[in-house]
């Protein structure tokens, strides 16, 4: 790339710079102010455009999120649940009455559990923040119809979630060293037939056992048909840098099944108005899910032989500038469809399923189930292993050390030292190339006009002289999947949220951002991140020390530039560790003398002593 090429690229540059200011936008698009305030607003202007914004979505998804998707994509079904019957009339009955929650503490959450339909209607997770000191809640909507039941009856569908349900007790105790304790919910529909939904609860995890029984009710449902349901989605739980809701958050939600030996999942798009079911499932069912970036709520039936689930979702509006559009709200709701056996006449029935909300978090649910590790996405198959073997390194090294930051440098420095070998034997070939340039030279002079004979002498002179001009690239090459494996780390696993380093590096899962520039960069954005640019300063002093050919002078200049702005929006902690790597790769050559880098390479050859010759002694022998 001659010196014309770069110009242009920084002449395109500049026209790109200078079209987002708001002269061009004034003099040239001719927009008008009231177009312009939200490109031009002050820093001041802008942290309280950003403050309201931020209270205003709160109050939206506040406000928007008390619709579930499946009361919207179900409205018929909701008219059929309007009280016909006096069954209708008598589940509807707790509709408009205040009952207060029964409110469980364990040593990760705190959860609330309302009689009106027995649902969850809170769920706060004790060791993540929100926002601030601000605790992660991942309910919305008071959890109306969460672990809700419904059946059909007499050809209407009909829902428990206004009925209200007795418990046994309105504390639960894990005094004296208790482990578990049990609540239980019970529904009278008259006749001795009950509903009777029994939560255990472990103080120690984010599982609870689910148990639903059913009472003179096997030959009183149509088809002896029960749903199980989740309705109210999960609660969006990051932030970005201006206090927005995040669009990593809304990018993962998602949810699941997984049947079949299969992980199947309904996606919403990022805009309002879509709604979206599946239910051609096919197979057993393991589990059901729904997922944010970092929290999920998984439904574990204990039977799967007559489920069939289905899936609902629905995207709604959260901010309306122009930017922010993309970030909806998307809501899910999972229907589970079961059904008593057709030959049972027995009198009580019970199910078990086992709920899970809390967070992605690999190691403890694998352990609940061996499929529920799917659920994470560590990206392609060639990559898992390195992304699960640093992952396990890294949960191994911060058992003793507990800043996240410092166990990355020790870990680019263990890199650096287990690659050393590789390194090593690519510098000895850089150098040996290097010596073989003037003979290359040569061959383009003599053969430039003929590119399959120049190819041929090429590699005839590479075999000759025994370089692999490969070799050089070799810790390049190992050092890519240890770099989307540590993207991938760093960007979806629980263990690196909110993860410190040092100063302002607060959280290694996100980006570093100072500062927000008032206008946006094409390929940049407007976040002016630290780390991106000193991991370009270090790539492209790392680049100059190890340039050969003159020829590849536009690439130390062309690949730092491309890359800093590539990584400008990933996590920080992997610039931190791309900038430690190129600065490890510096040291290294500045102190590791050439000559020695491939000793073994080095041809010596000496001078070859030519003894006189003895005449006298040729003499002799001829007598």
């Amino acid at each position: 790339m001659d010196k014309k090429t770069i110009a242009a690229f920084v002449l395109i540059g500049l026209i790109l710079v200078l079209m987002q200011t708001k002269f061009y936008k004034e003099k040239v698009l001719k927009m008008s102010p009231a177009d312009l305030t939200q490109s031009v607003a002050s820093d001041s202007a802008r942290s309280a455009i950003a403050d309201s914004i931020r209270t205003e979505a709160k109050k939206e998804a506040q406000r928007t999120a008390p619709v579930a998707a499946v009361q919207i994509e179900n409205k018929e079904q909701q008219n059929k649940s309007l009280p016909s019957s006096p069954l209708a009339e008598k589940l509807a009955a707790g509709k408009n009455v205040y009952v207060s929650d029964i409110t469980i503490e364990t040593d990760n959450y705190v959860a609330k559990i309302n009689p009106r339909g027995a649902v969850i209607s809170q769920w706060t997770l004790k060791k993540y923040n929100y926002d601030g000191d601000q605790k992660v809640e991942l309910i919305q909507n008071h959890g109306y119809g969460n672990l809700g039941v419904a059946f059909i009856y007499q050809g209407d569908t009909l829902n428990t979630y206004d009925a209200i349900f007795t418990p046994n007790k309105r504390k639960i105790d894990f005094s004296d060293g208790k482990m578990t304790d049990t609540l239980k919910f019970t529904l009278d529909l008259g006749r001795n037939r009950q509903i009777i939904k029994t939560l255990v609860f472990h103080r120690d995890e984010y599982l609870i056992d689910l148990y639903l029984t059913f009472k003179n009710l096997t030959n009183f449902f149509d088809n002896g048909i029960y749903f199980l349901n989740w309705e109210s989605g999960l609660k969006y739980a990051e932030l970005d840098y201006q206090g927005h809701i995040s669009k990593e958050d809304v990018n993962y939600s998602k949810a699941y099944v997984y049947q079949g030996g299969e992980k199947e999942e309904l996606k919403l798009p990022d805009k309002p108005g879509i709604r979206k079911q599946r239910s051609d499932f096919s197979g057993s069912v393991d589990w059901t899910a729904i997922r944010t970036k970092y929290f999920t709520m998984i439904i574990i039936p204990e039977t799967d032989k007559e489920i069939e689930p289905t899936l609902y979702g629905e995207t709604s509006e959260i901010y309306k500038e122009k930017d922010l559009r993309n970030r909806v709200l998307k809501k899910y709701a999972i229907h589970l469809k079961n059904q008593f056996p057709p030959t049972s006449n027995a009198n009580i029935v019970s199910y078990r399923y086992r709920v899970y909300i809390g967070p992605m978090d690999y190691f403890r649910l694998k352990k609940y189930h061996p499929t529920l590790a799917k659920l994470m996405d560590f990206g392609m198959s060639v990559i898992r292993p390195f992304a699960k073997l640093v992952l396990k390194v890294f949960i191994f090294m911060h058992k003793f050390i507990p800043n996240y930051g410092v166990v990355l440098i020790l870990f680019a420095i263990l890199i650096k030292i287990i690659v050393w070998p590789l390194t090593r034997k690519s510098y000895g070939s850089m150098h040996r190339m290097q010596s073989l340039q003037p003979k290359l030279n040569e061959l383009k002079e003599k053969y430039g006009k003929d590119p399959q004979r120049l190819n041929k002498e090429t590699m005839k002179l590479y075999k000759t002289e025994g370089v692999n001009p490969v070799s050089g690239c070799l810790p390049q090459l190992l050092q890519m999947p240890l770099l989307f494996a540590i993207f991938i780390i760093f960007r979806n696993t629980i263990e690196l949220r909110d993860a410190s380093f040092i100063w302002w590096i607060k959280d290694l899962s996100a980006p570093d951002t100072i500062a927000v520039l008032p206008f946006s960069i094409p390929f940049y954005g407007n976040l002016v991140n630290v780390l991106p640019i000193l991991m370009g300063v270090t790539m492209f002093l790392q680049q100059k020390m190890t340039m050969r050919d003159p020829k590849q002078k536009a690439m130390v200049y062309m690949m730092p530039a491309f890359f800093t702005l590539l990584f400008n929006s990933f996590p920080s902690g992997l610039n931190l560790y791309y900038t430690l790597f190129n600065l490890f790769s510096m040291i290294q050559q500045k102190y590791i003398p050439e000559n020695k880098a491939t000793p073994e390479q080095v041809v010596v050859t000496k001078p070859v002593v030519m003894k006189p010759v003895d005449r006298n002694k040729k003499k002799r022998n001829r007598k």
